[in-house]
């Protein structure tokens, strides 16, 4: 049953889409998993192109791994400029994924993707490091003629401002990948995206727990088995995104 958000007319199935990074800029074929995606997810685009990090390094660890990129994208003119016709030739909606990395950049960015026409929704993630403060103020500030969805990590969705994504006009919330840390020889400590089925606990606890937020909520990491899908689904998530168990074909 599709679920369709107050004024913005973002339409959200019961059903599967990637998440941000897990594939590049090519839609998924529509035969992947057993039904086709609700939804094709962009990687992560800033403002202006950003270089892979010298360190990027995919470690592996009990129940998942560790992926330390930098997160290197063309930058977003370029990549709608490659992209749009594609993108318009697709049979699956598109949402572009917008890494804000200063307020300043947010209303250009969003200008900038309002003029393609393939584009049907924005996904928007903030820094880690910016405050409680500045995290709310961009939120309020943020306006688009197109729906848009706010991506929090897992391991930040206790943090209060969150709750304010909704009468700030955001469509739904998508619980994303967390940050983590291991120990690595070369470089003492490497800090990266987590991906893997030892997140389902937490991310399902959290799913439940953020139930009556008022927004549609998509569950977008640990789901690495047919049966976390339907679990997730079961119990209140409105979509999900897979992230790495595509790396491997998509097949559960």
């Amino acid at each position: 049953m599709a679920v369709l958000t107050a004024k913005q007319e973002l339409m959200l199935e019961k059903g599967w889409m990637n998440s941000a990074g897990a594939l590049g800029f090519n839609p998924p074929l529509p035969y992947w998993q057993y039904q086709p995606p609700i939804a094709y997810v962009t990687p992560p685009l800033t403002e202006k192109a950003r270089p892979p990090a010298v360190n990027r390094k995919v470690m592996r660890f009990a129940g998942g791994v560790l992926l330390h990129n930098g997160g290197f994208n063309p930058g977003l003119r370029t990549a709608l400029k490659e992209n749009t016709e594609r993108w318009a030739r697709s049979k699956i909606p598109v949402w572009v994924h917008l890494l804000l990395e200063d307020p300043h950049s947010a209303e250009r960015m969003l200008a900038q993707v309002e003029t393609c026409s393939a584009v049907t929704a924005v996904e928007i993630s903030l820094p880690q490091e910016w405050s409680a403060e500045q995290s709310a103020q961009i939120l309020r500030s943020l306006r688009s003629d197109l729906p848009l969805v706010l991506r929090v990590p897992l391991n930040q969705m206790s943090e209060e401002w969150i709750k304010q994504a909704g009468a700030a006009g955001f469509c739904a919330l998508t619980i994303g990948a967390p940050l983590g840390s291991l120990p690595d020889p070369h470089w003492g400590v490497l800090t990266g995206w987590l991906y893997g089925p030892a997140l389902f606990p937490l991310a399902l606890q959290t799913l439940l727990r953020w139930g009556d937020c008022g927004l549609p909520l998509i569950l977008g990491c640990g789901l690495f088995r047919e049966q976390d899908v339907i679990t997730a689904l079961q119990q209140g998530a409105a979509a999900v995104q897979l992230d790495a168990i595509l790396w491997q074909g998509g097949i559960f």
